[in-house]
């Protein structure tokens, strides 16, 4: 019998490593399989791998720059330098709005939360701004970031409005559908009732329109 645990110990690492990558396949196809078991296993490094990746290859894909193997790895190296610190506030304030809430969740199943709401976000993004760009005359030019249609931004004059401007920017489809990701994330992550989850979600999302908007009219 400890001889069959030593045999079949090495296959547990690589057993994760499918699991996390099933995740990352989940939270696009199946949100609540992909956040089943994250209170206990909380894997986020393959989703950021694939946030880094997706960033730097649309980047590569939209612009057509000049490369080199320097360049190449300069911008890989930056996608992480700018992107993990965001990640990891954001999943610092879900975590303290969550223990504001009484809603029981770690930092880390929180981090595992956010990396995935995120992939699932610029996978989104990257969609909607392929199919603007392959249907719109080329002389539109779409933002890879900011693709168009998807919020009422446009409805507003961001020199005379900015903090109007922003808060239409806010009504994004794209942002409800991280909504919905991070409130089943949430709900499984902590156990927490619906209502709970959903009150963890709303605030956080009420803090990053309130500070969009102050930053915004504050210019």
């Amino acid at each position: 019998m400890a001889q069959s645990d030593v045999m079949s110990s090495p296959r547990v690492p690589a057993r994760r490593g499918m699991a996390a990558l099933a995740r990352v396949a989940d939270i696009v196809v199946d949100p609540p399989a992909a956040f089943r078991d994250i209170d206990t296993q909380p894997s986020w490094g393959v989703a950021f791998l694939a946030i880094v990746g997706l960033r730097f290859a649309s980047l590569i894909a939209f612009y057509h720059p000049d490369t080199t193997p320097a360049k190449l790895l300069a911008g890989v190296l930056f996608q992480v330098a700018t992107t993990f610190p965001l990640i990891a506030v954001i999943a610092t304030l879900l975590w303290g709005v969550a223990v504001a809430w009484r809603v029981r969740m770690t930092w880390a199943s929180a981090l595992c939360v956010t990396t995935h709401v995120a992939f699932a976000y610029t996978l989104c993004t990257v969609a909607i701004a392929s199919v603007a760009g392959a249907m719109l005359p080329n002389s539109l030019q779409v933002e890879l970031r900011h693709p168009p249609f998807t919020n009422l931004a446009y409805l507003t004059d961001a020199n005379e409005s900015p903090a109007w401007h922003a808060l239409a920017a806010a009504a994004d489809v794209r942002s409800l559908y991280a909504l919905v990701l991070a409130w089943v994330g949430v709900r499984s992550a902590s156990k927490a009732t619906a209502l709970a989850a959903a009150g963890v979600v709303a605030t956080c999302f009420a803090i990053a329109v309130v500070g969009s908007v102050v930053s915004a009219a504050t210019r």
